[in-house]
């Protein structure tokens, strides 16, 4: 660390006497960079150590100062991978913390983008598969759908992708016909039990 604070001081006191909006030389360019880079190194380091003991929310906070270093560096996959490893860290929390949930969604949400900025569609539908098991949680259930859907795009032609479209059509086919189903006699046992299986974890 006391390489990153000798190049804060140096930055800190270099180009006093600049005025106005004159360009920053190509040396200082490079310094900053490198405080940044070691930033990110750093929170990395840090993240994984606070995964290891289990501090979840730590680990969140500091993949999420991560993504940020990374963004500065114009590393955009690791941004996004260090976005998805906050949202999983933040998964940990749910239940006791709901500001998690939205810092959750936020993460994913911008690790979506940056996965298909990056033509990566097989982490972005990863990306969009946790999201809608969290929407899932939350019983935002037509969102969930929505996003079981953009996953099945994303993984293209595979096993996951089958998963998520039957994902997307059950729950569809639960809220449409939940009403029906609650209104069957009692002598129609069978019919309400299906339904009940598959609805199971949804509602």
């Amino acid at each position: 660390m006391w390489m990153v604070w000798s190049l804060l001081r140096r930055l800190a006191t270099a180009g006093g006497g600049r005025r106005g909006h004159e360009p920053i030389p190509r040396r200082e360019e490079e310094e900053e960079r490198e405080v940044v880079r070691a930033a990110a190194k750093g929170f990395k380091e840090t993240a994984f150590s606070q995964v290891d003991a289990k501090n979840w929310r730590e680990a969140a906070l500091a993949f999420g100062e991560q993504a940020a270093c990374d963004l500065k560096l114009g590393d955009e996959l690791s941004a996004a991978s260090a976005l998805l490893r906050s949202a999983q860290s933040y998964a940990w929390i749910h239940e006791e913390d709901e500001g998690s949930v939205a810092a959750t969604k936020l993460a994913l949400d911008q690790a979506i983008t940056l996965f298909v900025k990056l033509n990566d569609l097989r982490m972005a539908a990863i990306c969009c598969e946790e999201l809608a098991e969290l929407y899932v949680e939350q019983g935002e259930l037509l969102t969930a759908a929505d996003f079981f859907d953009k996953a099945a795009d994303y993984y293209g032609h595979n096993r996951q992708k089958r998963h998520c479209r039957y994902e997307a059509g059950r729950i569809r086919f639960l809220l449409d016909h939940k009403e029906n189903y609650d209104r069957l006699p009692e002598q129609d046992y069978w019919r309400k039990q299906m339904y009940e299986v598959l609805a199971t974890g949804l509602m």
